[in-house]
């Protein structure tokens, strides 16, 4: 596969290969080790996370930010700490959120009631009939295999109307949509104080691991509970480089004009040719055909003209019809003309 250009994933500013990126993992690596060697309750702890922890928080406008060693487990921090403070609140969640919600919910026993997927209507209608004390809303910013961006600013409104707490996904957000790039939240004219944010380092940073970020009070006791002081940290050099990652995201805001113009083009590209895309506000660029066989048609034949496009069923996707590609900054105008060769020779009669 390394012969092939990747035009999916979640590297959106190309930042996972910058050399000032990897520059800084060296630099963390030579300083720190290459491993935090235990947990944050423990010995983990490094000036690494410190600075990173704080650049976060600041970033995202928020009282505090706390690193983990995976978004995937951010759900059962944040849920865990929300069910002991909140009265074990019922939560409304979008039904195609990821499972990040899922896993936090059914770890600490929640009742979950789910609401259409983009559908604040629906919601609103379901908040009407409520008992008890108040709910969380929760939702992705961005879903991850469509791009749809959540009318966030929908949901903001009903969290202010029945005095529910606001809990959103940003882990495709971050970096990429907003006027500072802080995620959808922003995009949608959220106030922060008003959000508690899950969020990841693999997707725009280029790097690994997550963080929450939100009111003090929340994150004090996330940085307090079982689930996130026994889990391993990032590695401190990992922690060096997102930090440099972020500075370059704070910085360098032409690593996302390039990733927008290679979305235009892309898209620009697929309405020539008939096949239609799901959102157009995101890098995600989630093509739609006919059915499954030929959406991994296209596959095979973006292939062929060496761009790696694979196809999948995603479980958390319903639409099978769906081909998940990414506009990223790093690709070249040869990249971009292969991407259009290859959508206008699809075979005939799937236009």
């Amino acid at each position: 596969m390394s012969n092939l250009v990747k035009f999916a994933g979640n590297d959106y500013l190309g930042l996972a290969g910058h050399p000032d990126v990897i520059a800084a993992l060296a630099d963390g690596a030579r300083r720190y080790g290459i491993s935090a060697t235990s947990s944050r309750m423990a010995v983990g702890w490094t000036e690494a996370h410190a600075n990173l922890e704080t650049h976060l928080a600041d970033f995202m406008g928020t009282d505090a930010a706390l690193i983990i060693g995976a978004t995937y487990i951010a759900g059962a921090v944040v849920y865990g700490v929300l069910a002991d403070m909140l009265g074990r609140p019922v939560v409304y969640l979008d039904e195609t959120a990821h499972t990040t919600h899922k896993l936090g919910t059914r770890a600490y026993g929640l009742e979950v009631r789910t609401f259409r997927h983009l559908d604040p209507d629906d919601l609103a209608r379901q908040l009407e009939r409520h008992e008890g004390p108040p709910p969380i809303i929760a939702s992705d910013g961005v879903f991850s295999i469509s791009g749809e961006v959540a009318p966030l600013d929908r949901l903001g409104e009903l969290a202010r109307r029945y005095g529910a707490t606001l809990l959103v996904d940003e882990a495709h957000g971050v970096g990429t949509l907003g006027a500072t790039g802080r995620g959808a939240w922003e995009l949608m004219g959220l106030d922060p104080a008003g959000v508690i944010v899950i969020a990841s380092m693999s997707k725009a940073f280029g790097c690994g691991g997550g963080f929450i970020a939100g009111p003090r009070e929340v994150i004090d006791r996330c940085r307090r509970s079982p689930d996130a002081n026994a889990s391993s940290l990032p590695p401190p050099p990992i922690c060096a480089a997102a930090d440099k990652a972020l500075e370059m995201i704070r910085t360098q805001p032409q690593h996302r004009r390039r990733m927008e113009a290679n979305a235009r083009v892309m898209r620009d590209v697929l309405a020539e040719n008939g096949v239609g895309v799901v959102d157009d506000r995101h890098p995600i660029v989630a093509m739609l055909f006919a059915d499954e066989s030929e959406a991994a048609a296209m596959a095979n034949r973006f292939r062929e003209f060496g761009l790696w496009l694979p196809y999948f069923k995603y479980p958390s996707e319903p639409r099978h019809n769906m081909l998940r590609g990414a506009a990223r900054a790093v690709y070249t105008p040869e990249d971009l003309e292969k991407f259009a060769q290859a959508v206008r020779t699809r075979p005939a009669g799937r236009k």
